[in-house]
């Protein structure tokens, strides 16, 4: 069944959901996770001088995209924590996104719901602790690559589409 919204109004639904959230950038992610962490350099070539690091306290367990070139990572921590990751990617929406949804599949994560268009590609995945919304599509800003939004919470919290 198709995504009908998406996944940024999950990510604001989950964040409404929680109430009362507060964002904790964390220390620097340990390699031990395997998390790739790559800066995106400023307007003029520089790297920026805040870097973005996945939270400390984020799942081993749930890989992100694959050379993923972090603008944001959150923690939001209310009720239950949710991970708000977001970044750019030079290649193509459609092709990371099949990457990346087969990195989770492998992981152990089952599709809950997906949606596809020409130049982009939407979807939920669910594993036994924690469910993976993410976004891939064409970068509005930069007119090349690719944005990606991922949000990670518990399955309990995964979004349900009608």
């Amino acid at each position: 069944m198709p995504l009908r919204l998406p996944w940024l109004l999950l990510a604001l639904g989950g964040l409404v959901a929680l109430g009362g959230c507060s964002s904790d950038d964390g220390d620097p992610a340990d390699a031990s996770t395997g998390t790739a962490i790559s800066l995106v350099p400023s307007g003029d070539g520089a790297a920026p001088t805040d870097a973005v690091t996945v939270p400390e306290s984020f799942p081993a367990d749930v890989p992100l995209p694959a050379e993923l070139q972090l603008e944001q990572a959150d923690e939001l921590v209310g009720a239950s924590t949710i991970y708000d990751i977001t970044g750019w990617h030079p290649d193509t929406p459609v092709s990371l996104g099949e990457a990346y949804l087969t990195e989770l599949r492998e992981a152990g994560f089952e599709i809950s719901s997906r949606s596809d268009a020409t130049d982009s590609i939407l979807f939920v995945v669910t594993g036994d602790e924690w469910f993976v919304s993410a976004g891939f599509y064409p970068d509005p800003v930069r007119n090349t690559g690719t944005s990606i939004g991922v949000t990670v919470g518990p399955s309990a919290s995964a979004p349900v589409s009608d």
